[in-house]
């Protein structure tokens, strides 16, 4: 075991005498007795989840070659691997058919998303994959006389450890593949990876605290514990029928005996390379001469002339990241350096880095500075100021972060957002020599993005005051779509308002009078609007804001770009769209500089008028190397800091923080591609046992991307069109392509040929063909024809509707037309759209079923919860139209709810209300059980978001958080809750 370094090793799969498993994002073969293992892949993507034929020959995997994620087979010596399924969606290898030949796997394909696993199965030889069983399920095992053991909601227990919440993996029996289940046993833990062994199931199980093997006979009894795993859970269990391995702290095991494996791998994705300046951009800052420019690139500091010349890099070259960089009036900068050390520091970049002393501040959040002065803000709602080297608290909220630090141009006095409650904000203003603070604005809701004139005569802000009302256009309802406008506050009781005298002269030392000055406030000339900041010129003032914009139908997620208008003082002329467009945007001295996307570009004051004048800086003279070794160090340990920092519970849940670190940085060696440690940070994040421990993002290596293409229709034998997605037929992004107008594509109709090639497997030919035109020739009756259609990127917004369709359906055949239906997929925005598309057509029922199941959460329950708790005490009527219930949108009578174990976060807050407010019956299975909200807002060097739960919700004194809410009727079998529901409301037939 010499010679090389250990790899990070994971599913691991067995049959006759050779171990498969993954490592550096490639699958290796070793002998079942340990030993030098043998690269079998080196593919461009990564290649997990490898599961070995019976007979040792093939071994299926998953791989993204192509961009999605996807079933893939090969040789198990090593040679070519071939596609297999063209579905894009989520999907995890689970086994061999013993029968039948076929490769198992789990996938969400074919349903809308959000949706959980089924059991796919398809040959080794490709073809029209079919549903194994009914129904949702990950696991499958088969035993003796066709019986099987399926997992339902098996995923792996060391990504929550100590899980108890309703998607805890469950296990069950059933006589054959497809039919009725029976509970193998109930444990007060969260189980997976069933296999079946001669006369026992094994599986994994954390109820005893941490993830080990156990094994139990077929009827559930002589439950025993196989493995002694202490500090890392047992994961990935595999069996060929005789043997198990799995995977625990990065190393395999052959049950409970450790399998000594040498790794000699190439760790070519630990290389150095080099990366675009452009594409890592993080913050750039303008000198006080406006002739240097300060740059903080992939956590690095640089600084260059913006025109020509070199570039210098500062402080550390590698394993530091550093943030919020700016200038000091000696040339130096200041940054906010993290590295290994247990807590983030000040840094002052000169010649040497000096390390301010801050003590434990928590982490910072931004940082202003002017001249020699610092000042920064921290996630403990804190204002501090630096004096001679030392930290100095200056001003602390209990409500909210104080943010928008700006100092006014001799330096004396700093401003800044101060939170009075979770609904108001004030600009406040703080000496820092005198350490005396003062509050300038009385806001009516929200005072914020304060910034003084560079003349000290004024200082600006953003208030939410004369609030803008505009009528919802679906809804009988009212909304305020723009945040504020800017204002000014005279600082001096007698300086005249602007638009009344020429500029005058900049003062020597700004003077404050406070005395009355919340009652000095003028609007700007400027609507109402949505404005990010706010820079005083000589004169003139530039407001930076984002405009209202009906969404583009070809990018309906998009955001408008930023504007920025020029407003003079003097005149009172507005000019709009200087600059534009504009993502960012600083001043220092004479020149401006301004970001939009990937370019940054300088313009001097006197210009900004003249888009012409503008220069742009060429981020190509800046060469940026990636040691990812030293950055994956980094990263580890930031990962761990702001869990520590932001975790909504001080004692961290009863965890020895320092000891997880510490536990799984041993770990750290082993970590050879990006992939492996976000499996290292998913680990480590778990053992909190909270939910909302998310990691997501980051920079992977670059792999091709296909768009997969799809036709919107499900097949029958012979590539026929078995349905058609209807979906919302007028949207040709949420509708088949074969409904276009014309195209007369009907079912039955067999698809022999896309852009002239004969059709084998219609996804292989759809590759890369997303929202493509694409030739479809078809047969019926005999007769062949071409027609064109565009393919889709996603068919799951059509299925979606469908499924919707066909619930509401089916809702008023059970209730013969009595009751309605709604289902919330999300508690978001389109969550909303749908919530209020479904109740305005529904309310007038006799009766409302809410549906939920499936619904992945975000902050709208609110708003859901306000509609359903009104009720109709009147009627309207006028000499020509009907009698209307009022108020008109308002539930016509009972209720019910409907959840399972996927219904989550906000989403079983919303069903808690539903129960506390006395809606209805809630139908279903227990939900999810993660109710411990997060706040992404500190993403890592290489663009990774990690979440960090921190806001507990009690409800009704009732703690959801790992357990869930329980349903007051229990119905496992999804098929039968629709019913279920409707007969809470109609217990008696209609007539």
């Amino acid at each position: 075991m010499t010679g090389y370094l250990p790899g990070y090793m994971r599913w691991p799969t067995i049959a006759g005498d050779t171990v498969v498993f993954a490592c550096e994002d490639d699958l290796w073969s070793v002998p079942v007795t340990g030993g030098s293992a043998r690269r079998l892949t080196a593919g461009v993507s990564e290649a997990s989840r490898p599961r070995l034929s019976p007979d040792g020959s093939l071994v299926a995997f998953v791989g993204s070659d192509d961009g999605p994620s996807e079933l893939y087979v090969m040789p198990a010596t090593g040679g070519p691997s071939r596609r297999l399924t063209y579905q894009a969606a989520r999907c995890a290898t689970v086994g061999w058919h013993p029968s039948t030949g076929e490769i198992i796997y789990a996938s969400t394909a074919e349903q809308p998303a959000g949706f959980g696993f089924r059991l796919f199965a398809v040959s080794p030889d490709g073809g029209l994959p079919r549903l194994l069983r009914p129904g949702l399920a990950d696991a499958i095992a088969f035993g003796p006389d066709g019986r099987v053991v399926i997992g339902r909601n098996t995923a792996d227990p060391a990504r929550w450890k100590r899980y108890r919440g309703g998607l805890a993996g469950e296990l069950w029996t059933a006589s054959t593949v497809d039919g009725p289940l029976t509970p193998l046993l109930s444990l007060p833990g969260n189980l997976a990876n069933p296999c079946w062994v001669g006369d026992r199931i094994f599986f994994i199980s954390d109820h005893e605290g941490v993830g080990n093997v156990y094994s139990c006979r077929p009827d559930g009894a002589d439950l025993h514990r196989h493995t002694e795993h202490r500090e890392y859970y047992a994961r990935n269990l595999s069996s060929d029928g005789r043997r198990l391995v799995h995977h625990a702290g990065a190393e395999l095991f052959l049950l409970d005996e450790h399998l000594p494996v040498e790794v000699a791998g190439s760790r070519s994705q630990c290389a150095r390379r080099i990366v675009s300046a452009a594409d890592h951009l993080e913050d750039a800052r303008l000198g006080p001469d406006g002739k240097s420019v300060a740059l903080t690139v992939r956590g690095k500091a640089f600084t260059m002339n913006p025109v020509s010349g070199p570039v210098c890099q500062r402080g550390n070259a590698d394993g530091v990241r550093y943030r919020l960089l700016d200038w000091l009036s000696d040339g130096r900068l200041v940054a906010v350096a993290g590295d290994a050390e247990p807590e983030e520091r000040l840094v002052f970049l000169g010649p040497e880095e000096t390390t301010v002393p801050t003590g434990s501040v928590g982490t910072i959040t931004e940082l202003a500075t002017h001249g020699d002065r610092v000042a920064f803000a921290t996630n403990r709602q804190q204002l501090w100021v630096v004096d001679n080297g030392c930290c100095r608290l200056l001003d602390h909220s209990p409500h909210e972060r104080i943010e928008d630090l700006a100092w006014s141009p001799d330096g004396r006095w700093l401003a800044y957002t101060y939170p009075l409650s979770s609904r108001r904000s004030a600009i406040k203003v703080a000496e820092p020599a005198s350490g005396h603070t003062f509050q300038a604005t009385e806001p009516v809701l929200r005072d914020s993005r304060p910034a003084f004139d560079p003349g000290g005569r004024y200082l600006y802000f953003v208030g939410q005051r004369d609030l803008v009302v505009d009528h919802d256009q679906v809804q009988f309802d009212l909304g305020f779509p723009y945040a504020g406008r800017p204002y000014l506050i005279t600082l001096c009781s007698e300086e005249p308002p602007p638009f009344e005298h020429s500029t005058p002269d900049p003062v020597a030392e700004v003077e404050i009078d406070f005395g009355g000055i919340d009652r000095r406030v003028l609007p700007l000339p400027v609507p109402e609007g949505r404005y990010l900041k706010i820079i005083g010129l000589p004169g003139k003032v530039l407001l930076h804001s984002v405009p209202l914009a009906a969404p583009d139908v070809a990018e309906p997620d998009a955001t408008p770009d930023g504007v920025v208008t020029l407003v003079d003082l003097v005149t009172g002329e507005v000019e709009e769209e200087v600059l534009s467009p504009v993502d960012e945007l600083c001043v220092s001295g004479e020149t401006v500089l301004y970001r939009h996307s990937s370019s940054l570009r300088t313009v001097k004051v006197e210009d900004i008028a003249d888009e012409d004048e503008s220069d742009e800086i060429d981020l190509a003279r800046l060469k940026v190397a990636v040691q990812p070794e030293s950055e994956w160090r980094q990263m580890f340990r930031e990962t761990w800091r702001l869990q520590r920092e932001g975790f909504w519970d001080a004692a961290m849940n009863g965890v020895d923080w320092d000891a997880m670190h510490d536990r799984y940085a041993k770990l750290l060696p082993r970590v050879g591609t990006r992939a492996e440690l976000s499996d290292l940070l998913w680990e480590l994040q778990a053992e909190l046992g909270t939910s909302h421990t998310y990691e997501r993002g980051g920079e992977y290596r670059p792999t091709p991307q296909h768009g997969q293409g799809f036709l919107g229709v499900d097949w029958d034998s012979g590539w026929r069109i078995g349905n058609i997605l209807r979906g919302d037929p007028w949207n040709p992004r949420l509708t088949s392509p074969c409904n276009r107008l014309g195209a007369d594509i009907r079912t039955g109709d067999q698809l022999v040929a896309i852009n002239g090639r004969p059709v084998s497997s219609p996804g292989e030919l759809l590759v890369g063909q997303a929202d493509r035109q694409v030739e479809l020739t078809l047969v019926r009756d005999g007769v062949s024809r071409d027609v064109t259609v565009t393919a889709l990127a996603d068919e799951s917004a059509a299925r979606y509707r469908d499924w919707v369709s066909a619930n509401r359906a089916a809702v008023k055949e059970l209730s013969g037309g009595r009751l309605g239906y709604v289902h919330v997929p999300d508690m978001n925005a389109g969550g909303y759209a749908e919530f209020v598309r479904g109740f305005l057509t529904e309310l007038d029922c006799e009766g409302l079923i809410v549906d939920v199941r499936f619904n992945g959460g975000g902050q709208i329950a609110p708003l859901l919860l306000d509609r359903l708790t009104r009720r109709r005490f009147g009627t309207e009527t006028g000499r020509w139209s009907s009698t209307t219930p009022y108020p008109g949108e308002a539930p016509r009578g009972p209720m019910a709810l409907l959840v399972n174990e996927h219904t989550g976060s906000n989403g079983e807050i919303f069903a808690q209300g539903f129960r506390s407010l006395g809606l209805g019956p809630i139908v279903g299975r227990r939900t999810w059980g993660g109710v411990i909200a997060t706040w992404p807002r500190h993403g890592l060097v290489d663009g990774t978001v990690t979440t960090q739960p921190e806001f507990r919700y009690v409800l009704d004194g009732q703690i959801l958080e790992n357990r869930g809410v329980q349903p007051d009727v229990q119905i496992d079998d999804e098929d039968r809750q629709l019913a279920a529901a409707v007969e809470q409301l109609l217990p008696v037939p209609a007539p």
